[in-house]
């Protein structure tokens, strides 16, 4: 095995230079390796225009010495939100070992989204995973975590099912991973959805759920995925050059994405309870609370009515386990740090009521951040240190806010009442909610409405890790059947 590493090293790039001892490739793990080499590239697509790109490029290297496994993926996306010009760009580049269950040695990214950096890498550390680091406006935060589960062994096991062209409705249980998340590990179920086509390739469709979102994969028996689609996003394989022929900023996600609505309802903080009709929920099963109510109508239609937040007579507390997670910080939610506890010292002015320290916090936040859109700060240090931000920015701090003061609080996502180009919408919005010693109630920074959301917030999202609404992106019809006001 070293004589043929070392006849290989004139062949395959080097990595890094060649030290210490060779640890025996894993011929599976090497077999796996081989199969994912080559470079791919993907046209990314939303509303039919050619908006983004994403190019893979996989090859096996010396690494350390031994034989591993390189990933590099570019992306470069290019936008508009409410007429606002987004560009996103990264690079991401991995090291997997072939050796054990071929775990992610080495990681590094570059992303940059509207003049905002963020750089994050890992190297192996004493304790048997990985140092992650991430680097931000100057700021530096390590911490020691696993191996991500998502490593070589992982797809040689996916490979390997693929190969056999499963059934229409057979399962395969996986992992990704979220190097932005505090848990970095997410289960990936995989399922597919039609059988093999008679085509130039031949493909079958495998759906993929992460966090509860669903990206329907279309890939062939050897695993070469022509096409993917999640959300709004359409990935398609491509000649590389032109997937880099962008339309660049002709694509308003807001006007992409929003939920067109039979009716205007004015100003909606005046909306105290709304009833709606919805067809195209499909499977996704919408959060019912004090405040919103669903109930099925028959032939995929149901009817969802929504009220404006108001403080109940009853309820009950938190779960002790609960109410520790919901009050103490995370990777994004810095609420220990000395920035954060001051301006929740500031903004709460020592009110202890619940409800009232609340509002005070969301008065804080609201006029603390200029409004503006696409900002997408992931962590309530950046916020503070831009002091802009939407709607995410405006849940985000307070969430920050409210769990340095004390109060449970999380963030949480669905649709809001607004209008784009003159037309009433449901446009995709955030905000946070607290929980009052009774139950969980929600406000809005954004707009500031600190003493509750008014009646046409419907919830869809709870928590950075629930992502399944992107699955109704696209496929939502909504009538206003009935609103009051006050």
């Amino acid at each position: 095995m070293t004589l043929f590493l070392a006849c290989l090293s004139f062949l395959i790039p080097a990595e890094m230079p060649v030290l210490g001892a060779v640890r025996q490739v894993d011929p599976v793990l090497l077999a796996t390796a081989r199969q994912l080499e080559g470079r791919v590239a993907y046209g990314i697509y939303i509303s039919g225009k050619r908006v983004g790109f994403e190019i893979e490029d996989t090859s096996v290297v010396l690494w350390q010495g031994a034989l591993a496994l390189r990933q590099v993926t570019d992306s470069d996306l290019d936008i508009r939100i409410e007429n606002t010009r987004n560009r996103m760009l990264s690079r991401e580049t991995s090291i997997n070992a072939l050796y054990g269950d071929g775990p992610v040695v080495f990681y590094k990214a570059s992303i940059d989204e509207a003049g905002e950096r963020v750089e994050r890498h890992a190297v192996e550390n004493a304790k048997g995973g990985l140092r992650l680091t991430t680097q931000r406006r100057g700021r530096t935060e390590n911490r020691d975590i696993d191996f991500p589960k998502a490593n070589l062994r992982d797809s040689a096991l996916y490979l390997a099912w693929l190969k056999k062209v499963p059934a229409v409705g057979a399962r395969l249980n996986s992992w990704s991973c979220s190097w932005d998340k505090d848990n970095v590990d997410a289960p990936v179920v995989r399922m597919v959805r039609s059988g093999l086509s008679k085509g130039t390739p031949a493909v079958f469709q495998v759906e993929e759920r992460v966090d509860g979102a669903v990206t329907l994969v279309d890939t062939t028996p050897t695993g070469d995925a022509v096409r993917l689609r999640i959300g709004p996003m359409d990935l398609r394989i491509e000649d590389e050059l032109k997937a880099r022929m962008l339309e660049r900023g002709t694509v308003d996600l807001m006007d992409a994405a929003s939920v067109a609505l039979n009716r205007d309802l004015g100003d909606p903080r005046t909306v105290d309870r709304l009833m709606l009709k919805v067809v195209g929920l499909e499977d996704f099963v919408p959060p019912v609370d004090s405040r919103q109510k669903v109930e099925p109508l028959g032939a995929g239609q149901w009817r969802v009515t929504l009220e404006r937040d108001i403080a109940r007579a009853t309820g009950q507390p938190l779960p002790a386990t609960e109410r520790a997670t919901m009050v103490s910080p995370t990777v994004a939610i810095q609420s220990a740090d000395p920035k954060v506890i001051a301006l929740a010292k500031k903004w709460g002015a020592n009110e202890k009521r619940p409800a009232e320290l609340a509002a005070n916090l969301c008065r804080g936040v609201y006029k603390y951040l200029k409004k503006i859109l696409g900002a997408n700060s992931e962590d309530a240090l950046t916020i503070i240190d831009r002091r802009e931000g939407d709607c995410t920015e405006h849940t985000l701090l307070f969430v920050a806010v409210a769990r340095a003061a004390g109060l449970p609080a999380r963030e949480v996502g669905g649709l809001a009442y607004g209008q784009v180009k003159g037309k009433p919408v449901l446009a995709w919005h955030a905000w946070p909610e607290y929980h009052d010693g009774k139950q969980w109630r929600a406000v809005d920074p954004t707009w500031n409405e600190p003493d509750g959301v008014d009646g046409t917030h419907w919830k869809l999202s709870v928590g950075d890790r629930d992502a399944a609404w992107l699955n109704l992106m696209g496929k939502l019809k909504v009538e206003v059947e009935k609103v009051e006001t006050r």
